[in-house]
Parts: structure tokens; sequence; C-alpha cells
């Protein structure tokens, strides 16, 4: 069975920006556009972009405050995602991981960095 939706989850975590900008609500809370920005040293309209890309698939919540709109990490379900992202990161990637870097393979072995 395909699920065209896991597809579109995936593709949206698969951009670096909008992982960071997940990861900053996830780890300091609901921000407006501007100070997401200022933050992760990002154009403003990029920001407003990749976060209505995430609004679109629900990862976060927005809601207005006077002028600004604040935008927060969807509590439900996407909070716990990241704890078990966390979770597997510190146990699995940090002591192996494989990474294609350019044409060489390298494995990562806690601090050490092998060239297959």
């Amino acid at each position: 069975m395909r699920y065209p939706s896991f597809d579109h989850f995936f593709i949206t975590l698969g951009n670096k920006q909008r992982v960071k900008m997940l990861q900053l609500l996830n780890n300091e809370g609901p921000k407006s556009v501007s100070s997401i920005a200022k933050a992760l040293n990002a154009e403003q309209s990029a920001v407003s972009h990749s976060l209505q890309q995430l609004l679109q698939c629900h990862f976060v919540a927005v809601k207005q405050d006077g002028k600004e709109r604040i935008y927060s990490i969807n509590e439900d379900t996407v909070a716990p995602l990241f704890r078990q992202i966390r979770k597997h990161v510190e146990k699995y990637c940090i002591e192996g991981c494989e990474h294609s870097w350019g044409s060489k393979k390298e494995v990562s072995y806690g601090h050490k960095r092998q060239t297959a």
C-alpha cells in the first residue's frame, strides 16, 4: 500500500531550514516570523514561505497577536515526534552513522571519522 501523505511528510522534513525552525520552536517556544528569521539568520520572506509549508502539514500552529503572527510547534504530534527523534539520535546516530559527502563515503563512530 502506498501512502502519498508519508511522502509529503518526509519531503517537508527533508528541508534543513524547516527542520531548524521546528527545532527552534520546540526548544524555545512560540515565536514571530521576524524573531525566527533573526534567530536563524535567515531572510524573513524565506522563513514565511517555509512556515506556510509547515502550517499546511500541521507541523506548526499560528495565532494572531496584533499585527504579528506567532507560530508554535504542534504539541499534539510534532513535539512528541521530536522527543523520539532526539532519543533515536542520542542512541544510534552519535556512535555510528553513514553519510555520503560528495564522492567519499564516511562512517562516523563517535568522534572518529573513517573514509570507506
